[in-house]
């Protein structure tokens, strides 16, 4: 029993989180697009679970998805890409694709919460790169008398946030 209690205590407690993405991009394009899926970095190289977002040694809990982290913000990037207009289909030799370098999510004392992500973006037209780029995002949330947000609105905010910026960014220079 007192191994447990010590396991328990060292290990810090998990939590699971129910992400349900909705698409907030503003920016309208048009034509076929071909979403590859996005790779998930920090799993790939064993530093956490493929539903895991990564965390500050220093956490206070881990944090676990309902769906792999790679699935999730690829499902994401399909979902804002086709409600800003294009066309998401698998045989465009118009792709957009990348690594999700950064999913993190960590606790700030006992009063906030802070969830950062930095995702390269790469588009290509007919095999050839036309885009590339890193786009980052952290969104906080702070408690507020007694009520703390619920993890998955911020998570959502900062990935809208980085496909937002993506987007607007690809689109200013002519890659979608």
């Amino acid at each position: 029993m007192l191994a447990f209690v010590i396991v328990g205590l060292a290990g810090g407690c998990a939590q699971h989180v129910d992400v349900s993405y909705k698409p907030a991009n503003l920016s309208k394009g048009t034509g076929e697009l071909y979403v590859k899926t996005f790779e998930y970095l920090p799993a790939a190289v064993g530093d956490v679970g493929p539903d895991e977002a990564q965390q500050d040694k220093s956490g206070m809990a881990y944090t676990y998805l309902s769906e792999n982290v790679d699935a999730l913000f690829t499902n994401a990037v399909k979902k804002d890409l086709a409600f800003s207009g294009y066309m998401v289909s698998d045989g465009s030799p118009h792709s957009v694709s990348g690594e999700i370098r950064r999913f993190s999510f960590d606790w700030v004392g006992m009063t906030g919460m802070r969830f950062e992500i930095a995702v390269s973006f790469v588009v290509t037209k007919n095999g050839k790169v036309v885009y590339s780029n890193v786009v980052e995002s952290t969104q906080e949330a702070r408690k507020e008398g007694s009520k703390l947000e619920d993890p998955s609105k911020l998570i959502g905010l900062a990935m809208a946030d980085c496909i937002g910026r993506f987007i607007r960014d690809a689109q200013k220079k002519g890659a979608l």
